[in-house]
Formats: structure tokens, sequence, C-alpha cells
């Protein structure tokens, strides 16, 4: 199942579409796999159903999200379940073992998600599975994500409480090119904590994406002032962005790499300036092994393989960024260049306009929209 914050996702509760039990009101293996297999049935195609998801959880079902990530285990809310969780096409399953005791049994398994094609999640589970109004539900449930293992990310130095989400919308708006939204939040950060180094980094990629050399500079010498509280990762990052243009910032781009090479937007970034594909793809690849569903990298490695001729790859990736995030425009306006390379002139005009109906400060969207005849 998917989970709260989407990388600890629904591990918590693989909750299910129940079945009903007004025949055989005992335990057994066949319904035990009838019940698992309504249960991640609802979550993914035709017979997605939150009510469903929510109904295989117990009264009192205690869930473990991910052991690596919290240390001990919480009632799960079924009033969080929130429907962009189910955004995939379907789910494999296999159940490694199922051990009945008295009124109820511990199953064991693992689970992999797909969309368009492309494996975005897989988990190893154990639960525990009873009856409760005459139904099958779960009682208790832990799960470990694959790919929610590793924890080097460029983490943000500030000790202002709040400051750690903003500054992932913060980066999250910068790696979907919503430049105004990231320059917005970054001067939030900037004012609330005045010592934040990577409080600027939004400031500096709007004035980069907008060729604003001035501001650039200011942002930039302002951010350089505060690298004394800042971590190494931190610091290489922020002079990656130096607006001379006779610095190496490719070499401090990729010193920063190395101290955060699980951190998606370095790791974008780097690739996107790489000339080798293959190398670009590499690093891309070892990218969404840990965050599969990460709107940067698929977008990144979707225009990689475009420009090694993949297309049917590169369109998983860009069908998978319109699956997993609807509302972002830069998705759509992707896709739109996919389907324009492929020929598909209406469908790539509709994901043009769509990109700009989402954010009309897409205009280049509407731009290639317009230069496309009917």
């Amino acid at each position: 199942m998917k989970v709260i914050n989407k990388y600890v996702l629904i591990s918590s509760l693989m909750m299910l579409s129940l079945i009903s039990c007004k025949q055989n009101n005992k335990l057994n293996e066949d319904n035990i796999k009838d019940f698992v297999s309504k249960f991640f049935e609802s979550q993914a195609g035709a017979n997605m159903s939150t009510e469903d998801y929510n109904n295989s959880a117990g009264k009192d079902l205690m869930a473990w999200d991910n052991p690596t990530w919290r240390s001990s285990p919480a009632k799960f809310d079924v009033s969080n379940t929130k429907e962009e969780w189910f955004y995939e096409d379907s789910i494999t399953f296999k159940i490694h073992d199922i051990y009945i005791i008295n009124d109820n049994a511990n199953v064991m398994g693992t689970a992999k998600w797909y969309s368009a094609g492309i494996e975005t999640f897989y988990q190893n589970f154990s639960g525990i599975v009873g009856m409760e109004n005459g139904k099958l539900v779960w009682k208790r449930h832990m799960g470990v994500w694959n790919n929610s293992l590793a924890k080097d990310f460029l983490w943000p130095s500030s000790k202002v409480e709040g400051s750690l989400d903003a500054y992932n919308k913060m980066r999250s708006h910068m790696m979907n090119l919503e430049n105004e939204k990231a320059l917005s939040l970054s001067d939030s950060l900037v004012k609330v904590d005045p010592t934040w180094a990577t409080a600027h980094l939004g400031q500096l990629h709007y004035y980069s994406m907008n060729n604003d050399l001035d501001k650039k500079t200011e942002s930039y010498n302002l951010a350089m002032s505060k690298l004394e509280t800042a971590s190494i990762g931190e610091s290489l990052f922020i002079k990656s962005y130096n607006p001379d243009t006779t610095v190496d910032t490719r070499a401090l781009l990729r010193l920063a790499f190395l101290h955060a090479p699980n951190d998606p937007m370095i790791r974008t970034w780097y690739a996107w300036g790489e000339k080798d594909v293959d190398v670009a793809l590499d690093i891309l690849k070892k990218g969404l092994n840990r965050m599969p569903d990460n709107t940067g990298l698929n977008n990144m490695i979707g225009y990689k393989l475009m420009s090694k001729g993949d297309m049917e790859q590169a369109g998983k990736h860009f069908a998978l960024n319109v699956a997993s995030s609807p509302k972002v425009a830069n998705a759509h306006d992707s896709y739109g260049d996919y389907l324009l390379k492929l020929g598909n002139k209406k469908e790539a005009k509709n994901s043009f306009l769509k990109a700009y109906e989402i954010d009309n400060s897409f205009i280049v969207s509407k731009e290639k929209a317009d230069k496309i005849e009917d």
C-alpha cells in the first residue's frame, strides 16, 4: 500500500476490500489469499477503491510505516487516506507464507506497484489478518519499502521549526520548473532564518532561469556569506551557482553529488550537464531506483532517452510523470515535447495547452501549442 508521504507510503496499512465470510467464518488459506488479492486490487487499475482500501483495516489496526524511519508503530487513521496515492495501473504480489493460529493468521509477502510499465515501488510486508464483524481485516501490519532506506540527501542546516517541509516544497518547485513559486518560498525562508545559506536556492534558480545576472550575483553573495553554518554539501551546491563563467561549476556540482548521492536535485542537475548520454542514463537510473516516481529524475531521463532514440522507454517515463503528478505543468509540457517528436500533433497540442492551463507562467507551452497547425 501507499503511505502518508509517499516515500514511506501506504506501507502502514495494507487493508483491503474485505471478503464476506458468511459461509465460512473461520480463517483458511483460500479466504486469506482472496482477501490479500482484493486488498491489492483496491489500490490500482479498474478496481481501485479507496473505500475498499479503508474497509480492509481493522478498527484497532496498528501499523509500522517503515521501521527504518520511525521508532514505534501507530494506530492507522483511515481519514488520512488520499486518492492521489493510488495512481498506478497495476500491482503484482506474492505471498511467501501464511501461518494460521486460532482466529488470526500471519501473512508475509512482497508486492510491486507499476505505472506505464515502470516499477514504482517494491515492498516486503508482514501482517496479522483476522476476523472482525464477519469479515477479514488487517489487525497489524509492518512494511519496508526497498526505496526508502538511504538518507544521503542535501539536508537543510536551519533549525527553525517547519523549515524542512518548506525547504522540500521549494526544491520540488525548482525541479518542476515552477520558478515563481520557488522564488516566493525562497524569499520567505530567507526572512524566517537570515543565517540559512540554502534558503537562497530558490532565488538562485529563478534568476539563473531568467538570466538575471545582477540578481543572481546578489543572491549568490548573500548565500556565500552564510556558509559558516552550512554543511559541506550545502556549500558545494551553492558554489555550483557561481555567476562567474570562468569557474568550473560542474566540478563543484560533482563534489556536492559525492556528499549527497541520494539527493534527486543534485543528481538531476548533474545528469542534465552530462554530455555522455549513457553516463547520464546510468546516473538517473540509480536515482530512480531510490525514488521511482520523482518528477525531476523521470523528466530528465525521458529527454536523455529521446536523445538516444529510445522513444518507447522515454514515453513510459513521461507518462509516469503525468500519472503521478497530474497538476504539475512541466509534466504535461514534457509529454507534449515527446508526443510532438512522435508526430502526434493533436495530442501534443493538448498536452501543451494543459500545461498552460495548470500554470499560465508556462508561456512557452502556449507558444508551442500555437505553432501546431490543426
